[in-house]
């Protein structure tokens, strides 16, 4: 077996939707309170990182969904910057360096652990040596070759709902608990060949498609037994992930010399939560709700001590962290860019903030056959103090409706007036308005007036966001409100901003489309 010696090992582990309540050294227990479940987690694996970590007890994502938070956390910039905001459509700019070529460029090897519609479309695989599906190839390099320098990213979806689907095949992984569920709730029966959920009807969905058979949610006062029922499960499949996965992963590094000397950053993507218009359901989606954007980050490495810090950090601060720590700042200081990020490092050892906020946002993009330009439809200022300045929706020009089919009105309306993905379903709810004689721009003034444009939250008070303040122009308060709105106008002011095509051969793209569809991501 190869002995690391001296060689380091840089290792990213991203838990794909972890909230950050879910994890023991964090205090805040908001779900569990909201649904009246004890915190009773049994997981060893993530305890023990967490004894050896430096742990950020405020620590948030820039993006409730994968693509757009992983980027601005492998590039230290925000989406208009980098251009990724989704699976499809976009992709890294090319004069935006991610981790693995910083990595590269001093002559490690880098490898990744991701899915298909990770290292296919985003474009933050560049100057990575070997990609893998699973862990096991990873540790068997690491295991077996000549020890030298290593940067790599696992990404493990085996918490992403329905809760270690990824596991299924295995005894030892399998979340009964969750395939009970669904046949006592909604009447779904598993094929474990297919990988498929089936209702009563026969009508069929991929495991993690499973909301799709249920026609109807049932009665409302149902809604917070079956969210608290399902979010039994999400912790269950937290619990198995921990003390079998992750526990295999980590107890290799361990036995074969790695770990110890290893730097290793563990953190979620973003959260997961229950939908105003699915309150029985868990999930997460493209807008920029504190308990989605608030996620566990901990960092392991021999050259800092374990402890908490309590400032509120970004993952977008990991890159520029990391780079002090490995002295990629040469290659840093040539960039034809200004990174959003800043180092942790003064936060780690004064427990001083190194930025006074963070930048969140939320893209509307079609995934699928059909192709079109993202939209910007939710964007927020999160700041130390815990105040969120929200600006939902953005400008309409009544002069563009009439060169607008009927489809692409009802979508144009939805993002930008009602700040929301414009699915099939919430379109049809608008429909008939068109269809009983109101214009085009009555039905755009009605939709805005539903949903007010500006608000401004105290997440602190108000964790789940149910009580913001209304922010319009002569209000007290919003001369301040304006200047974080100019802050919002100017991180989106960027030249060509997001305006690349993917440009994927069509056999990969198919190859992408279905993971998505597995994942639950593609819309139709």
């Amino acid at each position: 077996m190869a002995s690391p010696n001296d060689s380091p090992l840089v290792l990213l582990i991203c838990i794909d939707a972890l909230r950050y309540d879910c994890v023991n050294w964090q205090p805040e227990t908001p779900y569990f309170n909201k649904l009246g479940v004890p915190r009773r987690l049994i997981t060893p694996t993530l305890d023990r990182i967490a004894e050896e970590s430096v742990r950020f007890h405020r620590a948030v994502s820039h993006a409730g969904y994968t693509p757009l938070s992983l980027a601005t956390l492998f590039t230290g910039t925000y989406g208009c910057t980098h251009g990724v905001v989704d699976f499809q459509n976009t992709t890294c700019r090319p004069e935006v360096v991610a981790l693995p070529s910083y990595f590269k460029q001093l002559g490690w090897r880098t490898c990744s652990v991701c899915g298909p519609e990770f290292f296919t479309s985003l474009g933050l695989t560049r100057d990575v040596d070997q990609v893998f599906t699973d862990e096991q190839p990873l540790l068997e390099l690491l295991e077996s070759t000549p020890p030298e320098p290593t940067f790599a990213f696992v990404h493990f979806n085996d918490v992403h709902q329905p809760y270690l689907w990824t596991g299924w095949g295995d005894p030892r992984l399998n979340n009964r608990d969750f395939e009970l569920m669904m046949q006592l709730l909604f009447g779904l029966w598993v094929d474990h060949e297919a990988r498929e959920f089936v209702d009563a009807s026969g009508h069929r969905a991929g495991f993690d498609k499973w909301s799709q058979l249920i026609a109807t949610p049932g009665p409302p006062e149902m809604a917070q037994g079956r969210l608290t029922n399902l979010f039994r499960c999400y912790l269950h499949g937290i619990q198995k992930f921990d003390q079998t996965r992750l526990a295999d992963f980590v107890q290799r590094l361990r036995a074969a010399g790695w770990w110890d000397r290893a730097t290793v950053v563990v953190f979620a993507d973003h959260g997961e939560i229950s939908m105003p218009k699915a309150p029985w359901a868990l999930n997460h989606d493209k807008s920029v709700g504190e308990q989605l954007m608030r996620v566990p980050l901990m960092l392991k490495t021999p050259q800092l001590e374990p402890r908490d810090v309590r400032v509120l950090v970004g993952l977008v601060d990991l890159l520029p962290t990391i780079g002090e720590l490995f002295g990629l700042h040469s290659n840093q200081d040539a960039l034809e860019y200004e990174l959003d990020g800043r180092s942790l490092l003064p936060a780690i050892e004064t427990g001083r903030a190194v930025q006074p906020d963070y930048y969140h946002e939320g893209w509307s993009v079609v995934v699928g056959q059909q192709k079109e330009k993202p939209v910007l439809y939710q964007r927020a200022i999160r700041t130390q103090n815990d105040m969120k300045y929200l600006f939902t929706g953005d400008v309409m020009e009544p002069a563009d409706f009439d060169a607008l089919n009927e489809e692409q009105f009802l979508k144009y309306v939805i993002e930008r007036g009602a700040g929301e993905i414009a699915a099939p379903a919430v379109r049809e709810q608008l429909r008939p308005n068109l269809q009983r004689g109101m214009s085009r721009a009555e039905l755009a003034n009605a939709v805005v007036a539903q949903v007010p444009r500006h608000r401004r939250f105290d997440v602190k008070q108000d964790p789940f966001e149910e009580h913001g303040q209304v922010m319009e122009p002569g209000q007290p308060g919003w001369d301040g409100y304006s200047r974080e709105l100019q802050r919002m106008a100017a991180l989106c002011s960027r030249p060509n901003y997001i305006d690349e095509q993917s440009g994927l051969p069509a056999e990969d793209e198919q190859r992408m489309l279905q993971h998505l569809g597995e994942l639950g991501y593609v819309e139709t």
